[in-house]
C-alpha cells in the first residue's frame, strides 16, 4: 500500500457535495491520495510521513483568483500606492515623500487613486501645478484604481511628446483645459500616449515581480490564477517561464489579447494547452471602460449627466471576432462593467453559442458589474460564466449610489445571477483591489463598504456560496472542476489551512499555510510547529 507524504487530521471542508465534510486528508506525489477520517488514513501513514494535526484549524481546497494581473500585482507591489489617499493633498505628500527617493530624471510611477474618492469630478491646471510641483519636475505616471485612467505630470507629456496639437485618441481621451493643453488625466487607450514612453523593464525585473506576486498571493491562500491579458508580450513570455517552474508558488491560466486570435491559430495555440504549472487561457476582450472614470458603458446616462460611458470592443468587434476566438478554440472572456457592455457581450455569446457550445468552450462574462434583469436571465440561461470580484463594490458603493441612483438593484446581480443558472467564480482584478480571499468573501455575504453603506442586500450571498465561487465554480470555469477546486482521491493536492471554520465565521479569518501541489508555499513553520 502507498504511504502518504503528509496527512492532516482535524476538521476538512472539502467543497465537495458528496462528502462535504471530512475527519482528514492524506497526500502523496503531489496529488490527494484519500480523503476520510482518522481511521481510514491511520494505514495511509509511514515512517517518513508528515502528520499534521489541526486542532481549532480548518482544512480545504485552494483559493482561486479568477480574475487578476500578475505581472502589474507583482510591480504594483514595488510601487507608490494610493489607494488608501484618502485626500488629494494626501496623495500629494505620498508623491513628494516617493520623489525625493529618486533620481532627478527618474519616473515615479504608482496606482491606486481615485478622482470621487479625493472628490473631483477631473483634473485641471490647478492639480497639474500642484503634481509638478510634488514631483520636482520628475516625470509621473499615476494608475487610477480601476487602471482605466491614468494622472501623469507635465513632465512625462513631455517624454511622451502629449501637448495641445497631440490629436485625439480612438477609444481613448485626452482632458484638456479651456486652452486645449491636456491637464494630464489621460482615459482608456489615451493612457498608452505616455505609458509606452516608460522604459521597458528587463527580464529580471519581470521574473521578480511575478516572483513577489506569487509569494504574497500564496500568503493569501492562493493556488490558482487567472490572468488577464493587459500587457507586453515580453511580459507573458516571462510568466510562461516562471510558472512552468514546479517550485513557482501558483497554477496559471493565462489569457492572450484578442487582437492575437489570428497568430494564435496560425500556430495551433488554444485554451487548455500546457502544463500542470502553465496553460494558455482565453482571448481577453474589452467590451467598455470602468466606473471609476466613468467609462463603463450605461444603457442610460450617468446622473447629473448625459454620458453613457464608452464602448471599447463594441457589438461590431465583438460580433467579428468573438467567432474568430471561438474557431481557434480559445474561450471568449470579455470585460464588460455598464449595463450596455453585459448586454453587447451577451449578444454576441448568445449569437455564437451553437459554435462555442460544439468546441465545448465556456465563454465569461468578466465583472458582470450591472446588469439589466434581461440580461441577467438570458446569461444564466446560456450557463455563462459570471467572473466577478465582490471585493470591488467596497469602493464602488457611494460612486453607484452617487452616479447610478435609479439603477442600484442592477449592480453585482451575484445572487440573481446564480439563481438564474450562471457560474460564478470569483476573483481580485488585482492590483485594481486588494487580492485578499477573505475581503472578498465579506464582500459578497454583507455588500458594505468601510464606512457600512450597504448595496442591495437582496443580491448578497452565503458564505458557501461565495465558497463554492472561489474553489469549484471557478475551477469549472477553466475546465479544471476534474482535478481542483475540491478535495477528492487523484485531484490536485492544493490546499489552505485556515485559522478557523470560515463557514461558522467570515470574520477575524487568518491563512495558517497553503500548499500547492503537495509542496507548502507559505506557513511551513507554522505547521512544523
Amino acid at each position: 500500500m502507498a504511504t502518504a507524504d503528509t496527512i492532516f487530521y482535524g476538521n476538512v471542508l472539502t467543497m465537495d457535495p458528496a462528502a462535504p465534510r471530512q475527519g482528514g486528508v492524506a497526500v502523496r506525489a503531489g496529488r490527494v491520495l484519500a480523503v476520510g477520517s482518522a481511521a481510514e488514513l491511520h494505514p495511509l501513514a509511514g515512517p517518513s510521513t508528515r502528520v499534521v494535526h489541526l486542532g481549532g484549524w480548518t482544512l480545504m481546497p485552494g483559493f482561486h483568483d479568477a480574475h487578476l494581473h500578475l505581472t502589474a500585482h507583482g510591480r504594483a507591489l514595488e510601487q507608490l500606492d494610493l489607494a488608501t489617499s484618502a485626500t488629494l493633498e494626501d496623495a500629494l505628500a505620498r508623491v513628494a515623500e516617493r520623489a525625493a527617493r529618486l533620481a532627478a530624471d527618474e519616473w515615479l510611477q504608482g496606482s491606486g487613486f481615485s478622482l470621487h474618492r479625493w472628490g473631483l469630478r477631473s483634473v485641471g491646471p490647478s492639480e497639474a501645478d500642484a503634481l509638478e510641483r510634488a514631483a520636482g519636475g520628475r516625470p509621473v505616471y499615476l494608475s487610477s484604481q480601476d487602471h482605466h485612467s491614468a494622472w501623469v505630470s507635465r513632465a512625462a507629456l513631455r517624454r511622451a511628446g502629449v501637448s495641445a496639437a497631440t490629436g485625439e485618441v480612438a477609444e481613448g481621451v485626452i482632458v484638456r483645459d479651456a486652452s486645449g493643453e491636456p491637464t494630464g488625466l489621460l482615459l482608456e487607450k489615451a493612457t498608452r500616449l505616455v505609458a509606452d514612453a516608460i522604459p521597458e523593464p528587463d527580464a529580471a525585473t519581470v521574473r521578480r515581480w511575478l516572483a513577489g506576486a506569487a509569494a504574497h498571493l500564496a500568503s493569501l491562500g492562493v493556488t490558482t490564477v487567472y490572468h488577464m491579458a493587459y500587457e507586453p508580450a515580453a511580459y507573458f513570455r516571462q510568466l510562461a517561464l516562471s510558472a512552468t517552474d514546479p517550485g513557482y508558488p501558483l497554477r496559471v491560466w493565462a489569457c492572450v489579447p484578442h487582437a492575437s486570435i489570428e497568430a494564435a491559430a496560425e500556430i495551433g495555440l488554444a485554451t487548455g494547452l500546457g502544463g500542470d504549472g502553465f496553460r494558455v487561457g482565453g482571448a481577453k476582450f474589452f467590451a467598455d471602460g470602468a466606473l471609476g472614470s466613468r467609462t463603463a458603458w450605461m444603457l442610460e446616462p450617468y446622473a447629473g449627466g448625459t454620458e453613457t460611458g464608452m464602448p471599447v470592443d463594441g457589438p461590431e468587434v465583438l460580433a467579428e471576432r468573438v467567432p474568430l476566438a471561438i474557431a481557434a478554440g480559445l474561450t471568449p472572456v470579455t470585460h464588460a462593467i455598464g449595463d450596455a457592455a453585459t448586454r453587447a457581450v451577451v449578444d454576441a455569446y448568445e449569437a455564437s453559442a451553437e459554435a462555442w457550445r460544439a468546441q465545448g468552450l465556456r465563454p465569461r462574462l468578466e465583472h458582470a458589474q450591472h446588469m439589466h434583469p434581461v440580461d441577467v436571465k438570458r446569461a444564466g440561461a446560456l450557463g455563462l460564466v459570471a467572473s466577478m470580484q465582490p471585493v470591488h463594490l467596497t469602493f464602488d458603493v457611494a460612486q453607484i449610489h452617487d452616479a447610478l441612483p435609479g439603477r442600484l438593484e442592477r449592480a453585482y446581480p451575484m445572487r440573481s445571477l446564480a439563481q438564474a443558472g450562471a457560474v460564478l467564480a470569483f476573483g481580485s482584478d488585482t492590483p485594481v483591489a486588494p487580492p485578499d480571499v477573505f475581503e472578498g468573501l465579506r464582500a459578497a455575504s454583507r455588500r458594505a463598504a468601510p464606512d457600512g453603506r450597504r448595496l442591495s442586500l437582496s443580491e448578497a450571498v452565503a458564505p458557501d456560496v461565495s465558497l463554492a465561487a472561489y474553489t469549484t465554480g471557478a475551477a469549472y470555469a477553466i475546465g479544471a472542476e476534474g482535478r481542483s477546486g475540491r478535495l477528492r482521491a487523484g485531484f490536485d493536492a492544493d490546499l489552505v489551512v485556515l485559522s478557523h471554520d470560515p463557514t461558522v465565521s467570515l470574520d477575524g479569518l487568518e491563512v495558517v499555510a497553503t500548499m500547492k501541489g503537495g509542496a507548502l508555499t507559505y506557513g511551513a513553520e507554522r505547521l512544523a510547529g
